[in-house]
């Protein structure tokens, strides 16, 4: 028996009401993993037959968006559980894992948490309660991104650049609201809001280069086209008529011939 290992697994949060017996058999199916800044945990994909739980350090975990970039959904640390999804519902991993300080990790495969589960199914709240935490957790993400989305939509980045520019640490503190925390790792990868807001400026600007443009090709047509049509070559006609009359009229007036006398 690991006794060393044991007293490791008693320390854990979720397993301190845990009596020997059980820390005995999870002690049978875990082992201890040290990892440093940006290893990655568990890729998104990967089988699933193990869960982790973090004894030290912090744990990023992560998407990607449509254009690949990163997209940070949580971070975890000391006492938590990640990757327990597939101890339900047997599917790959679903995100990706990174470690964002140096890291302690107790892996404990599947087969030995169910295990414990059948026999003592009192161990099973302990993982409904972390469950339900990160599920509080996401519903106020999707509300914080919804809300995020709206205001980009209705064009008001102003918004949106105010909670980017309140940059966020690291590590985001804990003790945060779940909506406080949520806009932190949002504001990640919303800082391409400011290109969206540049793009959307220079379209507006084409379109106003492009509506002067317009006017000005049919201020040009507009000129042909009268110019062209037979009212204005009757027009200049009647003009030049007018003209000549003038100047005949002025040669017969009266004042003319006093002064040529």
């Amino acid at each position: 028996m690991d006794t060393e290992l044991i007293n490791r697994i008693r320390k854990l949060t979720l397993f301190q009401d845990a009596s020997d017996d059980i820390l005995a058999k999870i002690a049978d199916q875990a082992s201890m993993l040290a990892l440093d800044k940006g290893d990655v945990v568990a890729s998104q994909g990967d089988p699933s037959d193990s869960l982790f739980v973090i004894r030290r350090g912090w744990i990023k975990i992560v998407t990607q968006g449509a254009n690949g970039e990163e997209v940070v959904l949580n971070q975890v640390g000391p006492g938590q559980i990640v990757g327990e999804m597939a101890l339900i519902d047997k599917q790959p991993r679903s995100n990706t894992m990174i470690a964002l300080s140096p890291v302690k990790l107790m892996e404990i495969k599947y087969d030995g948490i169910m295990a414990v589960i059948d026999e003592h199914p009192r161990i099973a709240l302990a993982f409904l309660r972390d469950m339900t935490t990160r599920l509080r957790f996401a519903n106020a993400y999707i509300e914080e991104t919804v809300e995020w989305c709206q205001h980009i939509a209705a064009g008001n980045y102003e918004f949106v650049e105010k909670q980017v520019e309140q940059t966020q640490s690291t590590i985001v503190d804990m003790s945060r609201s779940d909506e406080a925390r949520a806009s932190a790792f949002l504001s990640s990868f919303f800082k391409m809001v400011k290109n969206v807001r540049k793009r959307e400026e220079s379209l507006k600007q084409q379109v106003k280069e492009l509506k002067i443009e317009i006017d000005e090709a049919k201020r040009q047509k507009a000129v042909t086209e009268l110019t062209g049509s037979n009212f204005f070559e009757e027009l200049q006609e009647a003009a030049r008529r007018l003209r000549r009359k003038r100047g005949t009229d002025a040669k017969n007036s009266p004042e003319k011939d006093t002064n040529a006398e």
